[in-house]
């Protein structure tokens, strides 16, 4: 890859981190569909459930007497919090003057070709929208800096998680290489900083995990191979963890379950403790987590390319 061509898709993607999108306050507005089970109900029922605790009964109906729920289509406001909603009708919830948290933007290129785009991921930054993240998104910025190109990821990393990312040019060739993820034919190294010193010197782990990175999800089969690279002064150590199958936090939960967490994780906490489940601030202690090494055959001449994140941990 040419280095001025590098310097160009980087200074692209500050240029619309300066200032951060999300920073500046905006209407955000969530989307609302009616769901099957959800027709003829009244709507002010449908919006308690479907945000549990978030508001009381009195605060919802201000919410429509301020005129901040409106028809998609039309933009306009729905005032009748009783209306008997109807099937496939949809809706948005304005939120005025919304700013989102402050994220990692220190984005490098690794790599591009004619379908390929590596990027060596910044952190905490969410990779799509939800939750209190719109635009200040790994996929919106994206967007916004390298429109012509519509990239898309091929895989996910946790939002506090940085390092080597693969992204596809267009949708024609994302499902062969999300096809090489699902069938184990990519080969994944992350390094990890985790707190203690472990007696072995490698690791296989075989635990299940919960689906979805939900503490409570359905058990489901993983398998993490754990290299000790550094046992260091402060009393962590440096591994390397290599997912035999791709769960949602597998690393996370592994170590955590063999009792020794990564260092800055504020889910899975020493003593096999849980705590939240926010993506921390830029001013918190990073997740000491970073995609190294991937590898997988290029979706184009089926050889195998491997692909590097400078910088350790």
């Amino acid at each position: 890859m040419e280095r001025a061509r590098k310097e160009e898709l980087e200074a692209r993607w500050k240029a619309c981190c300066d200032p951060l999108p999300g920073g500046i306050p905006y209407v955000n507005r969530r989307p609302c569909r009616i769901k099957a089970k959800e027709g003829g109900r009244r709507f002010i029922e449908i919006l308690a459930e479907r945000f549990p605790g978030k508001l009381s009964e009195e605060e919802w109906l201000q919410v429509f007497r301020d005129e901040l729920i409106v028809r998609k289509a039309t933009g306009e406001p729905v005032t009748d919090p009783h209306l008997l909603v109807t099937t496939g009708h949809q809706y948005e919830r304005l939120l005025p003057d919304w700013v989102e948290p402050e994220v990692g933007t220190d984005l490098k290129v690794i790599h591009e070709d004619e379908v390929l785009l590596i990027i060596d991921k910044p952190a905490p930054i969410p990779m799509h929208e939800g939750g209190r993240f719109c635009k200040n998104t790994l996929m919106w910025l994206m967007n916004q800096a390298w429109p012509e190109l519509d990239v898309r990821y091929a895989h996910r990393l946790d939002a506090e998680t940085s390092g080597a990312l693969v992204c596809v040019k267009g949708r024609d060739y994302r499902s062969a290489v999300q096809l090489s993820f699902e069938q184990g034919d990519v080969f994944k190294s992350y390094l990890a900083r985790i707190q203690g010193w472990p007696d072995w010197e490698k690791l296989l782990i075989e635990n299940d995990v919960p689906a979805e990175g939900r503490v409570w999800g359905k058990p489901l089969q993983a398998a993490t191979e754990v290299k000790l690279l550094e046992r260091c002064p402060d009393g962590t150590a440096l591994v390397e963890a290599r997912p035999l199958t791709g769960r949602t936090h597998q690393i996370r939960v592994h170590l955590w379950q063999e009792g020794f967490p990564i260092v800055g994780d504020r889910l899975y906490l020493p003593g096999r403790k849980l705590g939240v489940a926010e993506i921390a601030g830029m001013g918190a202690e990073p997740l000491a987590l970073r995609s190294w090494k991937i590898a997988f055959p290029h979706p184009v001449t089926g050889k195998q390319v491997g692909f590097e994140a400078e910088g350790g941990l």
